[in-house]
Parts: C-alpha cells; structure tokens; sequence
C-alpha cells in the first residue's frame, strides 16, 4: 500500500542520487544532473525512492567506467517526468519488451550479478502511482529510463 504525499520530485530524485553516488564514484562512472524546481507529485516518497534506486542502481552494475549517467526531473503538461539516461553498453532492441518483465535478464547480463526484479520492481511502483516507466536504446551504445508520473497542479 502506497502512503501518499505531496513530495518535490526533484528533491526526492536529488536524494536518490546522492544515496547511490558512492557507488556510481566506485564504478568511476560521470553524472549529470538537471532537476527542475518545482515538480510536485502526489506520491509514496519511500516507494519512489526506491524505484529511482533501482534505476540508479542498475546503470551504475552495467555503465563501464568512464561512461556517463544523466538524470533529470521536468515536467510535461500534466506529467512529471524523470529520465535516465546513460551512455553504456546499451540493451538489445529485441530485449526492450521484457526489461520489465519479472526474474528476467538479457542475453547479455551474464557476466553482471542481478535477480532480474529490480525493473519489474520499477514498473510496479510507477503503475501503482498512476504512471509509466519505459526503457529506450539502439542496442548499441546509451539506454535511457523514462518515469512519467502525474503532475500536481
């Protein structure tokens, strides 16, 4: 059960990040950030968290060092969106239909260790928000997460 609350979307982003930088400093990975001011959403500050995290989490098990992370937090109309983007290996277009799908992992997460929830986890939590999360790459190089969440007014 989600307990709602008028949350800063930018803020609580800013804090995910901050909870994974040792991490992503470890893996020597570059960050960027854009965070709008302003971007209220009415929202399980525990659950998004932990849905960001997730997202963070994972570029950071599948960026090689040097690559870079951007995360930032606009809105679009009605929506609230966050986006993470990274400049890694990327995911095989055939694979993007299942990235969501729960105990799955790609042909080539061999060598990376993972359950392969922490994205199904993702999808539960935005939709349980009233939201969608989509992932987008051209299988070569980069993968980017999109939150949309609705906007308060």
């Amino acid at each position: 059960s989600l307990r709602r609350v008028p949350v800063d979307l930018g803020g609580l982003v800013g804090d995910a990040v901050a909870a994974n930088r040792a991490g992503m400093d470890a893996a020597h990975l570059r960050l960027t950030m854009q965070l709008a001011p302003e971007v209220k959403v009415l929202a399980d500050p525990d659950r998004l968290h932990q849905a960001v995290g997730n997202l963070l989490v994972n570029a950071t098990r599948y960026c090689r060092a040097g690559d870079e992370v951007a995360v930032t937090v606009d809105r679009d109309g009605s929506w609230a969106v966050v986006v993470i983007a990274d400049t890694g290996p990327g995911i095989d277009p055939v694979d993007l239909p299942r990235v969501f799908d729960r105990l799955w992992r790609g042909s080539a997460d061999t060598e990376v260790a993972g359950s392969g929830i922490g994205l199904a986890v993702v999808r539960e939590l935005v939709t349980a928000h009233g939201g969608t999360v989509a992932a987008s790459s051209n299988g070569q190089s980069g993968t980017a997460f999109t939150l949309r969440l609705p906007a308060m007014s």
